[in-house]
């Protein structure tokens, strides 16, 4: 796994601004000058923000150096998020630089608006506003280096070609019409759209990942939509795998008092046709996930499964497809932490992620401990293990909540509580 999301910016400021937004939500950003350290820079809670130093150059050099971007984000093509990021008031080389990725990489979804509201940049009927003027009509229509030449959106992500654009106005945004408007066009296309406040673009992001995996989008914006984006919920994966009645108790209550969604594994159906089980398995969490949806995997939440999965064959059996299950999940969806009960299925979880171990953080409750993954394709990963007959009816939720933090930090709370 690389990093969570790789920024493009143009310029050395854009990139600082930028990834400042990551930082504050909680994960590590680094500026990087040169394209091909970006396979070195890798973990869940991990930003590379490269600077291409391209904004004041002609177009076509602009788009020989994102190529050479380009080439070194292809591999992690699917797993990780690709953010590029423009000027604010539409300086530089967005149509050509924005041509490139979405070309070379084949997303099939671009989603534009450059808008920042909380500093003046707003967007309406297609058109970009500074401070409540046409972008075209202010200072940036006279930079001597490089002029804004159309308040346009579509004109903008456009340029020369004639690629098909549709814009969303902020009616169709706030009346929640971007999952329908995408849908109609088979989930593919390139978007602008509007946005006056920072709520519009936290609507816009929420919209398209309703329908899309967040990596399956090239975001193209300024700081403004990297933060709504960075906003977005951090779905929590829950396993189960412990068949103690105690497990079970506070896989119930965990259900009844929060929004987690249930998969359960059909033990006899598992013990039948373990491939069969496996994918239907895989699906469903993948699908919950990608919506920003935390999810519960469990065997041991009904008597029938508890009583099934104790025999010696259908043990081994589940543990293997747990493991083969979460691997194929995370390679897929992202999470911000990992709950696995059940000694067994944690230690073939960890291994089936690639990980050598882990880092020990500190103690959520007797017994239950807080870790991050070492190795593998999610490292740094924040876990927490519990043995089956560990903890009391709410330890489930006390842990699941610890997990849904993005930084996965508690301040001013119990001493045992580790801070990453």
């Amino acid at each position: 796994m690389g990093a969570r999301y790789i920024v493009i910016a143009d310029d050395f400021t854009g990139a600082n601004d930028t990834g400042i937004q990551f930082l504050k939500a909680g994960y590590k950003a680094s500026v990087l000058l040169d394209a091909s350290a970006i396979p070195s820079i890798t973990g869940e809670d991990i930003v590379a923000v490269v600077d291409t130093e391209s904004r004041n150059v002609p177009a076509k050099e602009a788009a020989i150096r994102l190529e050479t971007v380009a080439a070194h984000i292809a591999p992690l093509r699917g797993r990780t998020i690709v953010y590029k990021k423009v000027d604010s008031t539409l300086r530089g080389n967005i149509a050509a630089e924005t041509a490139v990725l979405r070309d070379t990489l084949h997303f099939p979804v671009t989603a534009f608006t450059p808008a920042y509201p909380k500093n003046g940049r707003t967007a309406k009927d297609g058109l970009l506003f500074l401070d409540g003027v046409p972008v075209v009509e202010t200072e940036m229509g006279r930079d001597p280096r490089n002029p804004v030449g159309t308040s346009s959106l579509p004109e903008t992500l456009k340029g020369a070609s004639s690629l098909a654009v549709r814009h969303v106005s902020l009616v169709e945004i706030r009346s929640g019409e971007i999952p329908e408007i995408l849908n109609a066009a088979g989930g593919k296309g390139v978007y602008t759209f509007d946005a006056d406040s920072d709520k519009d673009l936290r609507l816009i992001v929420n919209g398209l990942c309703s329908v899309l995996p967040p990596e399956e989008i090239l975001w193209v914006g300024s700081a403004g939509l990297a933060e709504a984006l960075t906003a977005r919920p951090h779905p929590v994966l829950l396993v189960a795998g412990s068949m103690s009645p105690k497990t079970a108790l506070q896989a119930r209550t965990l259900l009844d008092r929060t929004d987690v969604a249930p998969v359960l594994v059909d033990v006899p159906a598992l013990l039948e046709d373990a491939l069969s089980e496996g994918n239907r398995l895989s699906g469903a969490i993948s699908s919950l996930l990608r919506r920003g949806t935390s999810v519960l995997l469990a065997t041991s939440l009904e008597e029938e499964q508890i009583e099934t999965g104790r025999s010696a064959d259908a043990s081994e059996i589940v543990c293997r497809t747990l493991s083969e299950v979460v691997s194929e999940v995370l390679d897929t969806a992202a999470v911000s932490g990992l709950f696995v009960t059940g000694g067994e299925v944690a230690v073939r979880i960890v291994r089936a992620l690639g990980a050598t171990g882990a880092d020990l953080g500190g103690e959520l409750e007797p017994g239950i401990p807080l870790l991050r993954l070492r190795g593998g394709r999610f490292h740094g990963l924040p876990v927490v293990t519990k043995a089956g007959a560990f903890g009391g009816e709410r330890t489930m939720i006390e842990c699941f909540t610890v997990l849904s933090q993005p930084s996965v930090r508690v301040s001013g709370g119990s001493s045992r509580i580790p801070s990453f």
